[in-house]
């Protein structure tokens, strides 16, 4: 489950006291901006094409197929990459779309270098039967909830030109695009979508236009929701989120203990004593938890 960012309501409240059986909330939501129901709706080939068509301005693409959590392999035979959701379209394009809620622990720009070979490579046959002019156009989307370049656009397009003559496109078949949540400039119909990913639902203000295709996303989203496999995708996200509650909550009691006892003047060795008592920890464990926490 992904840290969400920006002024959007709250997408998981775990407000229940745990009794074995995680309980969902009435206000339960979650957005296209979270990873799960991204890929849930993205594997929808209509869906797909709705948001490429506005993320490209295309009205017209097409696509032939779609594929989420696609894994791509390395030379070694091991896996390299495990893609959010691509497609390929009628003009035998690629595409690559990433949901990357999270920009502040990694370099999304060299990321996108890096899925851009790696969806090379598997294209191209070893040897004599090796043809570059083979290669398939592709285009990696990387939908982010900041702007990532600090220059207030919605949509940043990157395609490899030359540096002495700036008007020579290298035209070697690869674009990267960088769309956020953040800015507010960019065609209406781009800026809706991204709001609307950000809080999914028509009655968001920050929608600027309800485009048909926004209007047919809600549509799928809507099914998705109310189907089985979202049901089950959604129970296990509580459970997750859950027991990442409980096992946060025990170490702040950890942490709480130990700070207690230093404060009031207790011994290392009565401190080490009092974890293993009342917190079960096996001796070996409660030291590394006193070494942590004693300051």
């Amino acid at each position: 489950m992904q840290q969400k960012n920006g002024n959007a309501p709250t997408q998981v409240e775990l407000t229940t006291e745990y009794s074995g059986t995680a309980v969902i909330p009435e206000d339960y939501q979650l957005n296209l901006s979270d990873f799960a129901l991204f890929l849930s709706v993205m594997k929808v080939k209509e869906a797909y094409a709705n948001v490429l068509n506005i993320i490209m301005d295309e009205s017209e693409l097409r696509l032939k197929e779609v594929k989420v959590e696609q894994v791509v392999l390395n030379k070694s035979g091991k896996r390299a990459i495990r893609l959010d959701a691509w497609a390929l379209d009628w003009a035998n394009r690629q595409f690559n779309m990433e949901m990357q809620n999270d920009t502040s622990g990694d370099d999304v720009r060299k990321r996108s270098r890096f899925y851009q070979s790696m969806i090379d490579t598997p294209v191209l046959k070893a040897g004599k039967e090796t043809r570059y002019r083979n290669l398939p156009s592709t285009v990696i989307i990387f939908i982010t909830q900041d702007d990532i370049f600090g220059k207030d656009l919605a949509m940043y397009t990157f395609s490899e030109r030359c540096e002495e003559v700036p008007d020579l496109p290298l035209e070697d078949g690869t674009t990267k695009i960088f769309v956020n949540m953040t800015s507010r400039n960019g065609r209406p119909d781009l800026v809706s979508l991204l709001q609307y990913m950000k809080y999914t639902t028509l009655d968001n203000p920050d929608i600027l236009v309800k485009d048909e295709r926004i209007l047919d996303l809600d549509r799928i989203v809507s099914e998705v929701k109310q189907s089985e496999e979202w049901e089950a995708v959604k129970m296990n996200i509580l459970e997750i989120g859950l027991q990442q509650g409980i096992e946060q909550g025990i170490e702040r009691g950890i942490q709480g203990m130990v700070e207690t006892c230093q404060d009031c003047g207790i011994s290392q060795d009565e401190t080490l004593r009092k974890l293993m008592e009342k917190l079960s920890l096996s001796e070996e464990a409660a030291k590394t938890q006193l070494e942590k926490y004693w300051h």
